[in-house]
């Protein structure tokens, strides 16, 4: 098991955000760098949501934030009970892509939460086979499929 640390998200942080927003194999499912950009920085100062920056030896490689299924009123999550927590994740450094970090760092996380919540929920876009793969593996269960404010559809999985 590798030693995953976790770490609030700063201020100082959103220049490496940026950079990691703007390649392309984050892009592909976090469009629009600067939106996705200015609600981290709006959600900073937000005690309900919990926004990590992910890091092995010292060296930050992925971010990652979690909040109560109730928080943001979102359709795809309407029939989990408050108290589910909400996760969603990229790996910003190309490097650390394949080699099982995202697992690693997700089951690392899923640990932490389901000590004081009850569930962990995630909702990939329905056509990141990979995204969905990983959470499987992370022991996540597909839940259902499930429309988005914006009409995209994602594939609601959740970790009991």
């Amino acid at each position: 098991m590798r030693n995953y640390t976790f770490r609030r998200l700063t201020e100082a942080d959103l220049p490496l955000m940026r950079r990691w927003l703007a390649t392309a194999h984050v892009k592909t499912w976090w469009e629009n760098a600067e939106t996705q950009l200015a609600l981290m920085q709006q959600d900073m100062e937000n005690s309900d949501i919990d926004m990590q920056v992910v890091s092995l030896i010292d060296h930050p490689f992925a971010y990652l934030h979690d909040h109560d299924v109730q928080t943001f009123g979102m359709p795809q999550y309407a029939d989990l009970p408050r108290g589910v927590r909400v996760m969603s994740t990229f790996v910003g450094d190309a490097d650390f892509l394949g080699q099982g970090h995202s697992v690693g760092y997700i089951e690392a996380r899923v640990r932490d939460l389901r000590v004081k919540f009850p569930q962990v929920a995630v909702g990939p876009n329905s056509t990141d086979t990979r995204g969905i793969s990983i959470f499987r593996q992370a022991g996540f269960m597909n839940r259902r499929l499930a429309a988005t404010r914006d009409g995209r559809l994602v594939q609601v999985m959740t970790h009991n």
